[in-house]
C-alpha cells in the first residue's frame, strides 16, 4: 500500500513500511553534508594546476576569466561528487588535458593530485562551515539516542582538518569511516563504506538511515540496504535532480527540511 508524503517541497510517494520500520542509527555522509567543503576542494584541485604550469599557459588566463570564484566547471564538478581521489583523479586529469590544453608532460598524475589536493585542502580547512542545519540535525540525533557515524570518501588524516573547527559535531558520532579505511575496497557507489560503518555501529544496514548530497553516495547507501536521505547540490538541474529521487527514500533541499516522521522517528526540524 503506498501513501503521500512530501518530503521538503516535493509530493513524492513513499511505501507505508518505511513509516513502520525502525531506524536505530544515522549514517552521515561529510563533504556537503556536514561541513560545506565543496567550495574548499574546488579552490584544492585548481590550485594544483595553477602552481604547477608555467605563467604563460592558457590555463591561467581561464582561471582569472572563468574561474576567478575558484569553483570548478559544473560540467566536471558533477562528475566527481563523493568520489575518493582514486576515483576522481583520472576524471580530472583527463579533463585539464582536454579542456584546459595541459599537455601530459606537465599534467600531474593521480596520486599527486590527489595528494597535493589534500595538502591544499588541509591548509584551507580553517574556512570550513557547516552545511545549513547539519548541527541541529545532529544534536536532534543525539536527543533520541541514535548512534551516529560518518561515512566519507576523504581520507582519514583529511576527516580530522575538517572537523577542527566542528568538535561539537563531530564528539557526537561514535564512529568515522574514512575512504582509505582497510575495509573499504571499492569507494562510492559501491556499498562497502556504509557497510563497514553499520558493523561498527553494531546495527544492521537496513535499519540505518544515509543522509547524502551526492548521487554516488545515495547509489551506495542504497546498495548497502539503508533507508537514503539526499540533499543534492542546487546547482543540479530538475532533471539531474530526478535521478536522485530514483535511488533515495527522500530528497531534500536542505536539512532544515528532513522531517523524522517519515522514518518513524519522533523528530522534526521544524520547532
Amino acid at each position: 500500500m503506498l501513501v503521500f508524503s512530501f518530503c521538503g517541497k516535493q509530493l513524492r510517494v513513499m511505501n507505508v513500511g518505511i513509516m513502520k520500520r525502525s531506524i536505530k542509527a544515522v549514517l552521515f555522509d561529510l563533504d556537503g553534508t556536514l561541513v560545506d567543503t565543496e567550495a574548499l576542494s574546488d579552490k584544492a584541485i585548481l590550485h594544483v594546476f595553477k602552481s604547477r604550469l608555467p605563467e604563460d599557459h592558457t590555463f591561467h588566463k581561464w582561471h582569472a576569466e572563468q574561474y576567478s570564484d575558484d569553483r570548478l566547471p559544473w560540467e566536471l564538478k558533477k562528475q566527481i561528487l563523493g568520489l575518493r581521489g582514486a576515483e576522481w583523479g583520472p576524471i580530472v586529469r583527463n579533463y585539464a588535458m582536454d579542456k584546459w590544453e595541459v599537455d601530459e608532460s606537465m599534467a600531474p598524475s593521480v596520486e599527486e593530485l590527489w595528494d597535493q589536493w589534500e595538502k591544499n585542502l588541509n591548509s584551507f580547512c580553517v574556512e570550513v562551515e557547516a552545511c545549513p542545519g547539519a548541527p541541529q540535525l545532529v544534536e536532534k540525533f543525539a536527543t533520541l539516542g541514535l548512534p551516529m557515524a560518518i561515512a566519507t570518501s576523504s581520507r582519514g588524516a583529511a576527516v580530522e582538518k575538517k572537523g577542527a573547527n566542528h568538535k561539537e559535531m563531530f564528539r557526537k558520532m561514535s564512529s568515522v569511516v574514512a575512504g582509505d579505511h582497510p575495509e573499504v575496497k571499492k569507494g562510492k557507489p559501491a556499498p562497502d563504506i556504509y557497510i563497514e560503518a553499520a558493523r561498527q555501529l553494531g546495527v544492521p544496514p537496513s535499519e540505518c538511515l544515509v543522509f547524502e548530497d551526492a548521487l554516488s553516495g545515495a547509489k551506495a547507501g542504497k546498495a548497502a540496504g539503508c533507508f537514503v536521505v539526499a540533499v543534492p547540490d542546487p546547482r543540479f538541474t530538475p532533471e539531474e535532480k530526478a535521478a536522485f529521487q530514483e535511488v533515495a527514500d527522500c530528497v531534500l533541499d536542505d536539512l532544515w527540511k528532513f522531517d523524522g516522521a517519515q522514518f518513524g522517528l519522533a523528530m522534526t526540524m521544524i520547532n
